[in-house]
């Protein structure tokens, strides 16, 4: 008999076999992450289970409650028999009534978790750099307390110590709210762990910060990774953040000028930044500048519509359109709903249904995933003209253009 149930410390050892087949990555069962774990069970036997994190997903300034889903593995035997959706409409049903407003998840199956309500969101792009090509420090940008740590010192950028870390967090805070998409846990171990730390093959993970009076004006999280096979002409390492995080211009010259100091021996500088490069590509300025060629792109999916409008900050818009969603997993998301918004303040509520059909005309609901991809921003209102989903002389274009205005949504982070 199939069971959805939570995990146990009795099934660290099964989990730790699934988790090795379905990502081969060996991993220790005792740093396997048994909170929140949701798992399927054929009688006794473990065969499929995923994971929900607890995020803030910055929008328009301001967090959302979002559900982060990793780990969704089923045994080969298993896979066809719809067990993972079964599994993520439990776990999804679970985050909606636990409060958060969306989820976002890094797909392997693209299908299965549109039929579930998500569509793309977002990008996880990573930048190229030649190290050689980084702007050098000036002399004011010298400390002589600096540590080199192996990098050859740096503008004011410092080894991290253990008093850094709510200093971090608030820096990437200040960071993050003027992007569109990051996520950031308050679990302190989390991003020891994930960020400054990470548990994996890389080599030396390593974090500096560079102060700004009693705060954090910026820092980096990385690791060296070899360049490519040794004795191919291709020796040496590459430095990769998994953050890069700078407030002003001051901590951005730290950091760069940091990195520049492992040029006798490191190649290149690879991080995770906004689709526009900026201002990362405005102070490197180099003609080897460059984006990895594979995309990573994160899925979204909305749980609690008039939560999730209500959560996210917006431009300055003014208007009102009564949206209407079709959503198979939640019917409470249909709406329609009534949303307005003045100098970047929206309320949402219930519109009367007669009402809503002389305002829209023939307007069709729009689906989940659709408006998913709309409310990160991913999607504007033309995209989703172009895909049927609204018609060309839909009166409401002008203000949902206005209102989920803003950059393209990405974030640093991989889970």
């Amino acid at each position: 008999m199939v069971e959805i149930r939570l995990a146990g410390e009795g099934d660290r050892d099964a989990l730790a076999s699934l988790l090795d087949l379905a990502f081969n990555m060996r991993r220790s069962a005792a740093d396997i992450q048994l909170l929140h774990r949701l798992c399927v069970f054929d009688g006794e036997r473990l065969v499929a289970s995923a994971r929900p994190i607890a995020y803030d997903q910055w929008f328009g300034g301001q967090r959302t409650p979002c559900a982060g889903v990793a780990g969704v593995a089923v045994l080969p035997e298993y896979r066809g028999q719809g067990l993972a959706s079964a599994l993520l409409r439990a776990l999804l049903r679970e985050e909606r009534a636990s409060g958060r407003a969306i989820s976002a998840l890094y797909p392997t199956a693209t299908a299965l978790y549109r039929s579930l309500g998500y569509e793309f969101g977002g990008v996880r792009l990573q930048f190229r750099a030649p190290i050689s090509e980084l702007p050098a420090r000036g002399r004011d940008d010298r400390d002589d307390d600096d540590d080199d740590g192996g990098g050859g010192g740096g503008g004011g950028a410092r080894q991290m110590e253990a008093t850094d870390l709510e200093g971090v967090m608030n820096c990437f805070s200040r960071f993050a709210s003027a992007h569109n998409g990051p996520v950031q846990s308050p679990d302190r171990d989390w991003w020891h762990d994930h960020v400054l730390a990470p548990k994996s093959d890389k080599n030396l993970p390593r974090a500096v910060v560079v102060p700004s009076g009693e705060a954090v004006g910026g820092y980096a999280s990385y690791y060296l990774e070899p360049w490519g096979p040794v004795g191919l002409g291709q020796d040496g390492y590459k430095v990769v953040c998994n953050h890069l995080v700078f407030e002003d211009a001051r901590a951005l010259r730290a950091l760069l000028g940091y990195f520049r100091g492992f040029e006798n021996a490191a190649l290149e500088l690879a991080w995770y930044g906004p689709p526009s490069t900026s201002p990362m590509g405005l102070a490197i300025g180099s003609n080897g500048f460059s984006v990895k060629s594979d995309l990573t792109r994160w899925m979204t999916r909305v749980l609690d519509v008039p939560l999730a409008l209500r959560s996210r900050g917006y431009p300055q818009a003014r208007g009102e359109a009564v949206v209407e969603i079709d959503d198979n997993l939640f019917p409470d998301n249909a709406g329609p709903w009534l949303v307005q918004a003045d100098a970047g303040q929206v309320s949402v509520e219930p519109a009367d249904a007669a009402k809503a059909a002389q305002r829209q005309g023939a307007a069709k609901p729009l689906p989940i995933g659709l408006f998913s991809a709309l409310y990160t921003g991913f999607a504007s209102p033309a995209d989703l003209v172009v895909v049927g989903a609204l018609d060309e002389d839909d009166g409401r274009l002008p203000f949902l253009s206005a209102l989920f205005a803003g950059p393209v949504p990405w974030m640093p982070d991989f889970f």
